[in-house]
């Protein structure tokens, strides 16, 4: 596993074990889950026929290991850029982290499908990671709470309101098609983002400036 800044693959196998879960990625992202085999993702691994019972006890499991090792790449990711952006307005740094997103899933269709489509019709087991990987952007947004210009206490579930929100709008991108153009909604996703917040005006007036930057 490594980060987006030197090769454009943010997934780098090392291991047998990551060689495999990397495969998988990869043959699913050209097949779709359920014609995948096993055998498939050792050939693609270029192992030993054996080589996936010594780390997984099915398809399932090897499934499971590979959507936990794609979360972690794009929630590091992601919260690289927010943290990189330390000292600039929380709604820029918000922005920041945005634009870090929607251009990893532009760019990586692999990780964008195990990520965002393949795991929403797949079991109760993926669908409780998908919902555990969304919450780990929620530490991102609560610091949201502290702007000046939030009146009064949040709801409780604010941060989730706003995710669940900007992750339903990627996802309508990617079922129509429109992968590599997840960029172009930035603006769009900053609004929905920053809207419970700061209230409509304030997200208008972000959302207006990240449009109009080049």
């Amino acid at each position: 596993m490594s980060d987006t800044t030197g090769s454009r693959r943010p997934y780098r196998a090392t291991t047998e074990r990551e060689r495999l879960l990397e495969a998988l990625i990869r043959v699913t992202a050209e097949r779709g889950y359920a014609a995948t085999t096993p055998a498939d993702v050792v050939a693609a691994a270029g192992l030993e026929e054996d080589a996936f019972e010594r780390h997984f006890a099915s398809k399932e499991d090897c499934f499971l290991a590979a959507y936990d090792a794609v979360s972690d790449v794009v929630v590091a990711h992601v919260s690289s850029a927010y943290e990189e952006s330390a000292g600039r307005p929380w709604p820029q740094r918000v922005v920041a982290g945005l634009r870090a997103l929607v251009e990893l899933l532009a760019a990586e269709a692999e990780i964008t499908r195990l990520a965002m489509i393949d795991v929403t019709s797949f079991g109760e087991d993926a669908r409780i990671r998908y919902r555990a990987a969304l919450e780990r952007f929620v530490p991102l947004l609560e610091d949201g709470r502290d702007e000046p210009s939030v009146d009064g206490p949040l709801p409780d579930g604010t941060a989730q309101f706003a995710i669940g929100g900007a992750a339903a709008m990627i996802f309508d991108e990617l079922r129509a098609g429109r992968g590599p153009e997840l960029p172009a909604i930035l603006p769009e996703l900053t609004f929905a983002v920053l809207m419970p917040y700061l209230g409509a005006a304030a997200a208008e007036a972000e959302m207006e400036r990240v449009a109009s930057e080049p």
